[in-house]
């Protein structure tokens, strides 16, 4: 194709309003929904991932840690259309089968981009180790397979997610069916 040829092709296209919708396209994938995140687990996270590929440990901070259970920061912008994986794990010979998770999408301590929460749905879990690889690298893999409230949570995560991301929070904790699982959220 000459460059004559290429110089009409674009001016076509740009006269009939085909680059309009990728300029509000990317407009739309570039809100921040996050600078960080704060999350409460009982007992940990192993690892996080965000649009399919772990988070570093240099951007995971432990903020504390009681008897087992902890509460950490990631630094990780997260924008609209994101994906984040959370792998958490408890031992339920521990807190008498107590469990936790919740995390807050913070822009700064008390503002909120997202939380855990189980009434829009963009929240879902995978069980199976044979499928966590796909559900950790493909957005939509097991979006519907919705993660659940817990049944017997840890009585103080609550309280450290309101000290760590801000007292404000009111979201909720959730989980999946076994002791080791995989929790995604759709940004939005």
């Amino acid at each position: 194709m000459s460059a004559l040829s290429c110089m009409a092709a674009l001016t076509l296209l740009t006269l009939s309003g085909s680059s309009l919708p990728h300029a509000q396209v990317k407009e739309k994938t570039d809100v921040l929904r996050a600078n960080y995140l704060v999350t409460v687990a009982d007992d940990f996270v192993v690892e996080v991932y965000h649009n399919g590929k772990s988070v570093p440990e240099s951007r995971r901070v432990m903020l504390n840690d009681r008897f087992g259970a902890t509460t950490e920061r990631v630094d990780e912008a997260v924008h609209k259309g994101d994906w984040l994986v959370f792998h958490v794990v408890n031992n339920r010979l521990r807190w008498g089968g107590a469990s936790y998770f919740a995390v807050a999408g913070c822009f700064t301590k008390d503002e909120f981009g997202f939380s855990s929460t189980l009434d829009n749905g963009d929240w879902s879990v995978c069980d199976s180790p044979r499928d966590a690889d796909r559900f950790i690298t493909d957005k939509n893999f097991l979006k519907h397979h919705p993660a659940h409230a817990i049944s017997q949570p840890w009585s103080d995560g609550d309280t450290y997610m309101r000290a760590y991301a801000g007292a404000s929070w009111h979201g909720t904790p959730l989980w999946g069916n076994a002791r080791s699982t995989w929790i995604k959220v759709l940004v939005e």
